[in-house]
């Protein structure tokens, strides 16, 4: 038989398909990989961190280290004596300490190390110690689940990844870890909002006004939490009356009411 030279067709290295259909899967499949593969470290970080023994978290909260400016904090006696009785019910194994931020923006956050900060805009929207019960209820459900170190373990990973695939595919990646993280924080945030009822129907006997500021903060903008790290104020305050109802946590209390002096928090 003679072997008889010729050229190859010229459609061997085309693709059957579009090149755009293609690469537009071959996109869709990336993200899809990098999100499961994230879901499953956050996994596998949430797992080892629930079973650190308290002596570990201790130790671990001791070395904690945070970029924030302590001398712009101050500490209060009434806040803390609300904390105090919080957290009594959650059997922490370290002091939790409250401070007021001169920060005319409503927030609160917990800080590595055991300290919960409270913006002056946060309480000046406060009426009642129910509702401040709440929002250092919601904080320190962060120190019992051990978001703070679920957090450094999420920041570790976010780098790792990043190294990993950030150099070609920068832009695909941050869009795909954005949408993740988000799911994941507000997950947090949400289980954060319900131990906080658990510690007020323990310390007060009730959960009267524990959704009030979260109904007053509502602007029903569903669309601006897709990729923001906490649900919307709607979606929050329907699980929680959901869960008050399923653990049949009394909401028929009475308010009880703040220090008098508008300077209260400032002592």
């Amino acid at each position: 038989m003679k072997y008889t030279p010729s050229l190859p067709d010229e459609s061997v290295n085309r693709p059957r398909g579009s090149l755009i259909v293609t690469a537009l899967k071959l996109t869709v499949a990336l993200a899809l990989i990098v999100a499961v593969a994230y879901a499953a470290m956050l996994l596998a970080v949430d797992y080892t961190v629930a079973h650190l023994s308290a002596q570990s978290e201790k130790r671990l909260m001791s070395f904690a280290q945070v970029d924030f400016n302590m001398s712009a904090a101050r500490h209060s006696d009434y806040l803390q004596r609300v904390t105090d009785k919080l957290a009594a019910c959650a059997d922490l194994p370290y002091t939790i300490r409250t401070y007021v931020v001169d920060e005319p923006e409503a927030n609160a956050f917990a800080l590595p190390g055991g300290k919960i900060m409270i913006t002056r805009g946060m309480l000046g929207q406060i009426r009642n110690e129910n509702e401040l019960a709440s929002v250092i209820g919601h904080e320190l459900g962060h120190f019992k689940h051990k978001d703070h170190l679920k957090g450094l373990g999420k920041s570790l990973l976010a780098g790792l990844i990043s190294m990993a695939v950030a150099e070609k595919y920068g832009a695909l990646f941050g869009a795909t870890l954005s949408v993740a993280d988000a799911r994941y924080s507000q997950s947090q945030e949400l289980s954060a909002d319900l131990y906080g009822l658990d510690l007020m129907q323990c310390a007060y006997g009730n959960v009267h006004d524990a959704t009030a500021l979260f109904s007053r903060m509502d602007s029903g903008e569903k669309w601006r939490y897709f990729l923001a790290s906490h649900p919307d104020f709607g979606k929050r305050v329907a699980r929680m009356r959901a869960y008050i109802g399923e653990r049949g946590y009394d909401d028929t209390g009475r308010s009880v009411p703040l220090p008098k002096g508008s300077g209260w928090f400032r002592h």
